[in-house]
């Protein structure tokens, strides 16, 4: 299964780039990195308003998106919302890669109280 892997620019060549892309193949796919030599090569025959969308044949060409919001606040850059759309147009899958995780675990009482406000228990 061909995965195409969305990301800010601002990911490139860093660490977590590496380990999401590490993740991605354990977990089976081949992964379309847009920081790839053959891209950045594509990249520089466009003009700096076709490049957003030359992307979006990969949205027909690979079988799910993976992407990771900006580490540092969760958000999504709109370069990578825009891919995402993409996918969500097609019906294809959509993946989180994780980010602040750790920051979002509840305590054992925290999901205890929203399951009772829920109506879960």
């Amino acid at each position: 299964m061909k995965v195409y892997y969305a990301h800010c620019m601002a990911l490139y060549n860093t660490p977590q780039e590496r380990r999401d892309l590490e993740t991605l193949a354990a977990m089976g796919f081949e992964v379309v990195n847009p920081n790839s030599p053959w891209i950045e090569a594509e990249m520089a025959k466009l003009t700096p308003d076709a490049r957003m969308f030359w992307f979006e044949r990969f949205a027909d060409e690979c079988d799910a998106i993976a992407f990771r919001g900006l580490p540092s606040s969760d958000k999504i850059p709109s370069g990578v919302a825009t891919e995402i759309n993409w996918f969500y147009r097609r019906q294809k899958p959509v993946i989180e890669l994780p980010s602040l995780a750790g920051a979002r675990v509840m305590t054992l009482e925290d999901t205890r109280i929203y399951l009772r406000e829920v109506g879960q228990r």
